[in-house]
């Protein structure tokens, strides 16, 4: 039975298209994934100084996603601000949190859609023609002064979002609405509700609802209406001309079209940007299409310690440094530490264990198991001499590379082998303010696995909480 066949058998409307589309979605096992995400960084975006550690930890809790986060930060796109960007917790601090998370955003859409179908020219085509109009609409951003254009870039990317879903999952479909469509994308709508009885736009839109989007983006998931009036930048209504315009443009240079000059004649007046930079908009992102393809690049990365890890750290900390110069609050610069360990060693989770009156607790963390972990690390006050209250006691730098060792395990404390059951090795760096302990910088690596600690290592991250600890420093203040 064709896909087709089904729909017909269900009938045509939403109960039965949407019945379907959840459950191809289910079986593919992508979109879920893609749903939690997004959920997890929309609400990470809401508050700036709270949630910065949020999104970070939302980001680093997927490899691929924070190699191809880092990638974009340092694309073209944002040259201009300067100065490279190593770690998720720079990209936040330069970037801001919105920008990031918008990224991060559309990375994850991208992602989970290519992995979706791989083997759909068309399906493929159709995203890359999304893409092409995120580049589009970020070019028109800027030229409007827009600070948060990353905003635009994320609501022009799923104002494709009906379309893809359809090519993706209902590509038979997908072929009967475009051939009656005849390459017009404002005659798409119309085509879908005679082929599946549901507009493009309706299911964007239902979709987003069922993802929790932001209503910001879920709002320029529509075509805008037949007469175009000019509008703010930055409105939610000048957003969604941006995705119409952006969308049709890049649907027009994908396939070789002309009239480009009449699309931006009909829009220019409303987006209140001169028709020349708007062109222009579209010519660079056309030229700088292969910029785009980075969301395409595979990143290679094996679980555990790397070989260059010392080099890693090395560049770390001077990026660290770097950004010390430009003055953090202590806890940016604490994020931005526990990341570049968490980068440079592989370790399975790092976390800050900080003092809260006469207890110290995990505070924040990256990796496995967060945040669920920090909750259980609790450190209470005890007269027991453990190996964490003696080097904390000592300021001690350790590193523990089998917590199986007996003469190890039977000096660890009780909340270690029932909070952290899955370590083998460890370091912990303890902090300490007028040679009073406040806390511990802490990082593990998994059983199964055996990972040494050189000296020249043990320094880098030594240098690096005490460049941390100088924050606290009344010097400082």
């Amino acid at each position: 039975m064709t896909e087709h066949t089904l729909i017909s058998r269900l009938g045509k409307g939403h109960s039965g298209f949407f019945d379907l589309l959840w459950k191809r979605m289910s079986e593919k096992g992508d979109f879920p994934a893609l749903s939690s995400a997004a959920q997890e960084i929309a609400e990470a975006m809401h508050d700036e100084d709270r949630n910065a550690s949020e999104l970070t930890t939302a980001i680093l809790s997927d490899f691929a996603l924070t190699q191809k986060v880092i990638r974009l930060a340092n694309s073209a796109m944002y040259s201009a601000l300067g100065g490279e960007i190593t770690t998720i917790t720079k990209a936040v601090l330069v970037l801001g949190v919105d920008a990031i998370g918008h990224l991060a955003l559309s990375v994850r859409l991208m992602d989970t859609l290519s992995a979706s179908v791989p083997d759909s020219p068309t399906a493929k085509a159709e995203m890359a023609k999304s893409l092409l109009a995120g580049s589009i609409a970020h070019g028109i951003a800027a030229k409007a002064n827009l600070k948060d254009a990353e905003e635009v870039v994320v609501c022009a990317l799923m104002h494709h979002l009906g379309r893809l879903l359809v090519a993706f999952y209902f590509p038979e479909e997908w072929d009967e609405i475009a051939k009656l469509a005849s390459g017009q994308i404002d005659a798409e709508n119309e085509a879908a509700k005679k082929v599946i009885g549901i507009s493009l736009d309706e299911i964007a839109q239902e979709s987003a609802k069922r993802w929790r989007l932001p209503a910001k983006i879920a709002n320029s998931m529509a075509r805008p209406k037949d007469s175009i009036g000019p509008s703010i930048p930055g409105s939610a209504e000048w957003i969604n001309l941006v995705a119409s315009f952006s969308g049709e443009a890049a649907a027009m240079a994908a396939e070789g079209k002309s009239g480009l000059d009449k699309l931006v004649g009909k829009y220019g007046d409303a987006l209140l940007v001169p028709l020349e930079a708007i062109s222009q908009s579209v010519e660079s992102a056309v030229s700088h299409a292969r910029e785009t393809a980075l969301l395409d690049a595979e990143e290679s990365w094996t679980e555990g310690k790397p070989e260059n890890a010392g080099d890693r750290l090395a560049s770390g900390l001077e990026g660290f440094s770097s950004a010390l110069k430009e003055g953090l609050s202590f806890g940016n610069a604490l994020n931005l530490a526990l990341e570049t360990l968490y980068m440079s060693m592989g370790f399975n989770r790092v976390v800050a264990i900080l003092r809260d009156g006469d207890t110290l607790k995990g505070r924040v963390g990256f990796g496995h198991g967060m945040p669920e972990v920090l909750s259980k690390l609790v450190l209470p006050e005890s007269t027991v001499p453990d190996l964490f209250r003696l080097a904390l006691q000592n300021n001690a730098d350790i590193f523990i590379e089998n917590v199986a060792d007996p003469k190890i395990s039977e000096n660890l404390p009780a909340w270690f082998g029932t909070s952290l059951t899955d370590v083998r090795s460890f370091v912990l760096l303890p902090m300490s303010f007028n040679n009073h302990p406040v806390g511990a910088l802490y990082g593990d690596w998994g059983r199964g696995t055996s990972y040494s600690v050189e000296k020249s290592e043990l320094a880098l991250m030594r240098s690096l909480r005490d460049q941390l600890m100088g924050i606290l420093s009344p010097a400082k203040k």
